[in-house]
C-alpha cells in the first residue's frame, strides 16, 4: 500500500474512533444505558444521525483523496523508442505480440500499472482489462507522444476505476477505440477527449455514471459509436451530444432517464441506431427525433410510456424498426405512424392496448412484422390490416380476443406466420370466418382437398398459421381446435339450440353448400 493511502486510512480510522467515543461519552453523561447503541434520547438520536451523515461525507471525501493519491503515486511504465523494444517488452510481466503490435495485461490481477513493463511506442492495441486497478496515474499515457501516426485501441474495462483525470488521454492523440466499460466511474471530466479528435468508439457501459457535463464529448466529430448503457443517468443536458454530428450508434439503455430535452438529438443527423430501452420515460415530446432522418432503428421498450404524442415520430423517414414493447400504452392515435412509411418491423407487445381502430397503421405499406402479443386487445377494426398489405408476420397471441371480424385477414396475401393462441376464442358463428380462413390456408400448405385429409401434426408450420386457436367455449366447444370445426358444429350444433342462439353468418354464406366452403382449395 502507498504511503499516501496509508495516511488517508489512518486519518479516517482516527475519526471513527473519535466519533464512537463522542457518542459513548454523550450517553453516559445523559443517563443512557450502558449499551449506547440502544439510546433513545431524541437529542442523541439527532446528534447520532448528523454525525453519521458527516461520517459518510468524510468517508467519501477521504476515499476520493485516497484514489487521487494512489493515482499520483502509481508507477508509470517505460515507453520504448526502438524496434528492439518488442524483445524487451516480451520479457515483462504482460504478454507482448510483435506481429500484431499488441500488449495484453488482461486478467493479470494488477493493482497498478507494472513499472517493469516496457511499452513500445508503435503499439496498436493496449489491453489493461479485467484487473483490480482503482486509479490510473494521470501520466500513464503521457509519454506516448510518438503514437500519433498509429490507430490505437485502448482497453481498461473490468477494473475498479472510479474516476479519470481530465488529461488522462491528452497525449494519445491517435486514440481510435476506448473501452472503459464495467468500472465504477460516476462521472466524466469536462473536455476529457479534447485532444482525441479521431476517436470512433467510446464504451462507458456498465459503470455508475449519473452525470455528464455539457462538454464531456467536446470535439468528437468523428465518433461513430457511443455506448452509455447500464449506468445511472437521470437527466441529460441539452448540449451534451452537440459535437457528435457523425455518430451512427448511441446507446442509453438501462439508465434512469425520466425526461429528455426537446433538442437533445438535434445535432445527430447521422444517427442510425438509438437505444433508450429500460429507462423511466413517460412521454416522447413531439418532434423529439425530427433531425434523425438517417435513423434506422429506434428502441423505446421497457419504459413507462402510457401514450404517444401524434408527432412523436415526425422526421423518421428512414426508420426500419420501431420498438415500443413493455410499456403501458393504452391507445394508438390513428395516423401516428404517418411519418414512418419505411417501417418494416413494429413491436408493440406487452402494453395495455384494448382497441385498434381504422387507420391505426395507415401508411405502413412496407411493414412486414407486427408484434401485438401480450396486450389487452378485445376489438380490432375490420379494415385494420388494409394498410399493411405486405405483412408476413403477425403476432396476436395472449390477448382478450374472442373473435376476429369478417374479412379482416383477407388482404394479408403474403402472411407467413400468424400467432393466435392464448385468446378466449368463442366458437360460435362469429368464429366461422376465422375457421374458414385457417382451413383455406391449411388446404393450400398441406396439398389436401378436404379437412379430413389434413394431418396437422405432420405440418411443421402448423403453429405459424394459427393452429393453436383453442376454443374457450361455449359449452362443449371448450378445448376444441377451431381449425377442425365445421360450419355445422359452429352454427348448428346442440349447444346453439340449447342456448337459443341465432347463427350470425351473412345470408350468402348460410346459403352456400358446405362442400363449397370447406371441400376444395380456395384462393387466399
Amino acid at each position: 500500500m502507498s504511503r499516501g493511502s496509508s495516511l488517508v486510512k489512518m486519518v479516517f480510522t482516527l475519526f471513527k474512533i473519535l466519533h464512537m467515543f463522542n457518542l459513548l461519552l454523550y450517553c453516559k453523561t445523559s443517563g443512557c444505558p450502558q449499551n449506547w447503541n440502544t439510546c433513545t434520547d431524541p437529542d442523541l438520536s439527532h446528534t447520532s444521525k448528523s454525525s453519521n451523515i458527516l461520517l459518510k461525507d468524510i468517508e467519501s471525501r477521504l476515499s476520493s483523496l485516497e484514489r487521487r493519491l494512489r493515482a499520483v503515486e502509481q508507477p508509470v511504465w517505460q515507453i520504448g523508442t526502438t524496434h528492439e523494444d518488442w524483445e524487451i517488452c516480451a520479457e515483462g510481466p504482460c504478454k507482448c505480440v510483435p506481429e500484431t503490435k499488441s500488449l495484453s495485461c488482461w486478467r493479470y490481477g494488477l493493482l497498478d500499472v507494472p513499472p517493469s513493463q516496457v511499452v513500445p511506442n508503435d503499439i496498436l492495441k493496449l489491453d489493461l482489462g479485467s484487473n483490480q486497478m482503482t486509479a490510473l496515474h494521470r501520466d500513464t499515457f503521457l509519454d506516448m507522444t510518438q503514437l500519433n501516426q498509429f490507430a490505437i485501441h485502448l482497453r481498461i474495462s473490468k477494473n475498479l476505476l472510479r474516476e479519470l483525470h481530465q488529461n488522462q488521454f491528452v497525449k494519445v492523440r491517435n486514440l481510435r477505440i476506448l473501452d472503459a466499460s464495467s468500472n465504477r466511474l460516476q462521472t466524466l471530466p469536462e473536455s476529457l477527449f479534447i485532444a482525441n479528435s479521431v476517436l470512433v468508439l467510446l464504451d462507458f457501459s456498465n459503470n455508475l455514471i449519473s452525470y455528464l457535463p455539457n462538454g464531456t464529448f467536446h470535439g468528437l466529430k468523428t465518433l461513430e459509436e457511443l455506448l452509455l448503457s447500464h449506468n445511472r443517468l437521470t437527466t441529460l443536458q441539452s448540449g451534451v451530444f452537440r459535437d457528435l454530428i457523425n455518430t451512427k450508434c448511441l446507446k442509453l439503455d438501462n439508465n434512469r432517464l425520466g425526461k429528455l430535452p426537446a433538442d437533445i438529438f438535434h445535432q445527430q443527423i447521422s444517427l442510425e441506431e438509438l437505444n433508450l430501452r429500460g429507462n423511466l420515460l413517460t412521454e416522447i415530446p413531439n418532434k423529439l427525433f425530427s433531425s434523425l432522418e438517417q435513423l434506422l432503428t429506434l428502441e423505446l421498450s421497457g419504459n413507462r410510456l402510457t401514450h404517444i404524442n401524434p408527432l412523436a415520430f415526425d422526421g423518421l423517414v428512414s426508420l426500419k424498426e420501431l420498438q415500443l414493447g413493455q410499456n403501458s400504452i393504452k391507445t394508438l392515435t390513428p395516423g401516428l405512424f404517418d411519418s414512418v412509411m419505411s417501417l418494416e418491423r413494429l413491436v408493440l407487445y406487452a402494453n395495455s392496448i384494448e382497441v385498434l381502430s381504422k387507420n391505426t397503421f395507415r401508411g405502413l405499406n412496407n411493414l412486414t412484422s407486427l408484434f401485438l402479443h401480450s396486450n389487452r386487445l378485445r376489438l380490432l377494426h375490420p379494415e385494420l390490416f388494409k394498410d399493411t398489405p405486405n405483412l408476413r408476420k403477425l403476432l396476436l397471441e395472449a390477448n382478450y380476443l374472442s373473435y376476429l371480424p369478417a374479412r379482416i385477414l383477407d388482404g394479408l396475401v403474403t402472411i407467413r406466420q400468424l400467432r393466435l393462441e392464448r385468446n378466449p376464442w368463442h366458437c360460435d358463428c362469429s368464429a366461422a370466418y376465422l375457421a374458414t380462413w385457417l382451413q383455406r390456408r391449411y388446404l393450400i400448405i398441406t396439398n389436401s382437398t378436404s379437412i379430413g385429409e389434413m394431418n396437422i401434426g405432420d405440418n411443421s408450420k402448423s403453429w405459424e398459421f394459427g393452429a393453436g386457436v383453442i376454443c374457450r367455449g361455449p359449452g362443449t366447444m371448450g378445448g376444441k381446435l377451431l381449425l377442425r370445426l365445421t360450419f355445422h358444429e359452429l352454427c348448428e350444433g346442440q349447444w346453439a339450440s340449447m342456448k337459443g342462439l341465432v347463427p350470425r353468418l351473412p345470408k350468402d354464406v348460410l346459403g352456400t353448400p358446405l362442400s363449397s366452403i370447406f371441400g376444395k382449395v380456395a384462393e387466399v
